[in-house]
This record gives structure tokens, C-alpha cells and sequence, in this order.
């Protein structure tokens, strides 16, 4: 029961709100009902970095950031004005030129999305379309703490855990855990990512961070066949037959799960992802 990448059907699905996708425009994920708003400002600030992690240091076009142990062996770094997520096609033209960052033999295999750092230049990214304008204007904003509703402007999908702002070298963001999809479907080990938005302080560049991970609450993928673990949730198939009326308490479960699951009990940990976020600098050339 395989799907193709069309991502853009579920951003308007929240946990919280109805657990049902609706369809959206294939170019974008969201782009009219991602709109830029005030976010409530909560005081909690980013916890400041952490010391550099050991592992493998990296450095190129202005960016430098370590792998930690065990995460990955090397970033093969390219300079790209290709489409990238959260946009799956090329219907906008390319992207304004930016850097990215492939983590070469990452901890987990076999994941719908590669583990990539992106890099670009604030005011770039900003004019591309409404969605990446509301996201940089999130971020210019972001007061964020523990147990805030994730800002609109920023790209969900089915369900977000584990929301944490995050403190990198020269700037701050937030990061949680996400599933996107086409329709409903378990929330599963190959499909989600932990997913980081970040902003310099100087506002010059925007990062993003696509890095999938496993948790054992998890089943495999989204095959009908895959077993719950014995801690997880039950995914009812007979469900999408009756108007998937138990979605939205599946979803809500396996977030609360997810969300006070121990950060080291994933594959990579949290703390190893944060480690990479907050080892990130980056310096105009």
C-alpha cells in the first residue's frame, strides 16, 4: 500500500482539530492556510548552546557545524537552487540559490526524507512565495515554550511532538517531531522527521533541518501488515472505510506517547539532533 510524495494534502491536518487531511494545492504545502500571524508570547528563551559535541567537523561556505558521534560519517555539501521541502515540485521555478548539507551514512536508513541541512539567505527565501515570507516572519517573532501550540506559520503535519526551541550558535529556532501525508495513515518510523526552522541573529540566514528518526512506539512504515509495538497505538485500517471517525484520538494518543517519550529513547536520541542544531554558525561570506 505504498503512496507517492504528495505532501501537500495534509498540512491543514492538526492533532488537536479534526485528524482528517483535506487537499491543497500540489505546489505548496499550505501556502493560503499557512498565513503570518502574531504568536502569543510565552517567556520561555532558548536554552543556550551546548558545548561543542565530539565528532566530525565540518565547514564550508560559511557554514560549520559537527556531526556528533554515531550520527553520520561526513556532509556532502552542494550549492543547489533546487525545490525543497516543504514545496514538491517546481510550479514557483527554483528556489533562490542556497547550500545543502546530505548527511552521509546516517544512524537510520530506509526513511522517506534524506537527512539534509539547508541553508539560505533570509531575505531570499522570504520573497519566494507567502509560506516561506510567514515563516521567516515567525521566526523574526518566535517566543516560544514547552506545551505552546506549535506558530501556524510554520509547516505541520499530522501530529507535532516533542516542540523544544533550540539555541545555535549565532541564532535560535525551534524543532519537533512530524508526519506529513497524503491521507491518513499510521504514524510511523519511516515517515517521521525531526524537523528544526532557525534564524541568525543577525537575520541574514535561514536554516532548516530535515533529520529522520525511529522511536520504538512506533510501527516500521505504513504497511497494513507492520505490528504495534506493545507500548504503542493501534492504528484502526477498518477505520478508513467508516470516515476515519477514530483518527483524530489515534493521532492525539500517539502524540501524547511521542511527546512524553524520553528524548533518548529514539533512534537518533534528541539530544544528539539538538547537538548538531546547536553546534551550527553561520557568517556571510
Amino acid at each position: 500500500m505504498k503512496k507517492t510524495l504528495l505532501l501537500s494534502m495534509i498540512l491543514g491536518l492538526t492533532v488537536l482539530a479534526c485528524g482528517v487531511s483535506t487537499a491543497v494545492p500540489t505546489e505548496t504545502i499550505g501556502v493560503e492556510t499557512l498565513v503570518a500571524g502574531t504568536m502569543q508570547a510565552l517567556t520561555a528563551a532558548a536554552p543556550p548552546p551546548t558545548p561543542t559535541p565530539s565528532g566530525v567537523p565540518v565547514s564550508s561556505d560559511g557554514v560549520t557545524f559537527v556531526i556528533p558521534t554515531g550520527l553520520a560519517v561526513s556532509a556532502n555539501v552542494r550549492s543547489t537552487s533546487a525545490v525543497e521541502f516543504p514545496y514538491i515540485n517546481p510550479s514557483f521555478g527554483d528556489m533562490p540559490q542556497h547550500t545543502v548539507f546530505d548527511l552521509d551514512n546516517y544512524a537510520v536508513q530506509g526513511t522517506q526524507f534524506k537527512p539534509q541541512i539547508m541553508v539560505f539567505r533570509a531575505a531570499e527565501y522570504a520573497q519566494y512565495t507567502e509560506l516561506t515570507a510567514s515563516i521567516i516572519a515567525a521566526l523574526q517573532n518566535l517566543q516560544y515554550s514547552a506545551g505552546q501550540p506549535l506558530p501556524e506559520s510554520l509547516p505541520n503535519g499530522v501530529f507535532v511532538a516533542q516542540a523544544q526551541p533550540i539555541q545555535f550558535q549565532n541564532g535560535k529556532g525551534l524543532r519537533y517531531l512530524t508526519q506529513f501525508d497524503q491521507s491518513p495513515l499510521p504514524v510511523n518510523n519511516r515517515e517521521m522527521f525531526y524537523y528544526f526552522h532557525g534564524l541568525t541573529s543577525d537575520g541574514q540566514f535561514y536554516i532548516q533541518a530535515i533529520l529522520p528518526l525511529h522511536s520504538p512506539l512506533l510501527v516500521a512504515d505504513e504497511e497494513p501488515t507492520s505490528i504495534t509495538p506493545p507500548d504503542g497505538v493501534q492504528f484502526d485500517w477498518t477505520d478508513i472505510l467508516n470516515g476515519y471517525d477514530a483518527m483524530p484520538a489515534y493521532l492525539e494518543a500517539v502524540t501524547r506517547k511521542l511527546s512524553a517519550a524520553d528524548p533518548n529513547s529514539f533512534t537518533p536520541t534528541l539530544p544528539m539532533l539538538d547537538a548538531l542544531i546547536q553546534s551550527i554558525n553561520v557568517i556571510a561570506p
